[in-house]
């Protein structure tokens, strides 16, 4: 596979990860005003999510099939993909523990991840030769239906 691919590959799987940790964090949020609570609620699913991506495809049913046996190189791409995820998605929820106003740290969290979206969006445009700034605010106008859906949520089952 070719590093286009893989790099291509992982900022694909970050967008999930992004939008699922912050807007985890954000349901959390309303639910508490432990902000550990919020923040172990987002890393947990970052976590989670950035792990199935980065170590995913290794286990994918068409290699499994196909009796592929793993380099260490291979592992080591997955173990080196999932660690800079895990950062990535983590960097929304900083705010939760460092600002005490929760309204506050709600919308710079929100803010963070849309933001990251924005960027992620844009270079994997570039490196599918779509348009930048429009799949840019493609994933931008997603993470915020996604952070509305959770907050209206959290709002009616409450």
């Amino acid at each position: 596979m070719e590093i286009k691919d893989k790099i291509t590959g992982i900022i694909f799987g970050l967008f999930g990860s992004i939008i699922a940790s912050f807007c985890v964090a954000l349901a959390a949020s309303f639910l508490t005003d432990d902000p550990w609570t919020i923040l172990l609620s987002g890393i947990i699913v970052g976590m989670t999510s950035s792990f199935a991506n980065a170590f995913g495809p290794l286990v994918s049913s068409s290699q499994v099939l196909n009796n592929k046996i793993y380099s260490k190189q291979d592992i080591e791409q997955s173990l080196a993909s999932f660690l800079l995820t895990f950062v990535i998605v983590a960097l929304p929820l900083i705010p939760y523990i460092l600002i005490s106003d929760l309204a506050l740290a709600r919308m710079i969290s929100i803010m963070t991840g849309l933001v990251l979206l924005f960027i992620f969006g844009v270079q994997h445009a570039q490196l599918k030769h779509h348009s930048p700034l429009l799949y840019g605010f493609m994933m931008v106008s997603i993470g915020i239906v996604s952070a509305c859906v959770c907050y209206y949520v959290v709002h009616l089952l409450m």
